[in-house]
This record gives C-alpha cells, sequence and structure tokens, in this order.
C-alpha cells in the first residue's frame, strides 16, 4: 500500500471541503482512487502533482492510504 506524503484540508474551486493529497506514483493506487471515487469528487492537478479529493470519501482514503488518519488527526490537532 502506498503511503500519503502531503494531505492538507483544502477546498476546491467551488468551494467544497476536501484533501489536498501527494504520494509517490503508484499506477495500482492511481486506479484504485479513480475507480473508488466518481470523477466529479476528484481532481487531479499536473503542476502540483497532487490530488483534491472531496471529504465525503474519507473512508475510501482511509482504505487506501495506511497513514491518512494519522495526517488527517495530526492536522485536526493542529487547527
Amino acid at each position: 500500500m502506498t503511503n500519503l506524503s502531503q494531505c492538507v484540508r483544502h477546498g476546491d474551486a467551488e468551494g467544497r471541503e476536501g484533501y489536498l493529497l501527494a504520494f509517490a506514483y503508484d499506477e495500482a493506487t492511481v486506479e484504485k482512487l479513480k475507480t473508488s471515487i466518481p470523477h466529479t469528487e476528484r481532481n487531479w492537478n499536473p503542476e502540483t502533482k497532487t490530488w483534491w479529493v472531496s471529504r465525503e470519501y474519507e473512508e475510501v482514503l482511509r482504505r487506501l492510504f495506511p497513514n491518512f488518519e494519522a495526517l488527517a488527526y495530526l492536522q485536526g490537532a493542529l487547527w
């Protein structure tokens, strides 16, 4: 499984709550992300090489990334 190198609470261009994610490229992980989260609820930014994922899909992120909970929790403690 792939670990996240970045997980930041971040809204999208429409103001929806979500997470900005970065991780080392892994074809299987990208495919799982794409098949588990509708394209309307995720966005790839090729300039920053980050994904934005709607907060509604936190459970999917927990399953895909073993360290999601720790990064999300740590960030919550800082806010």
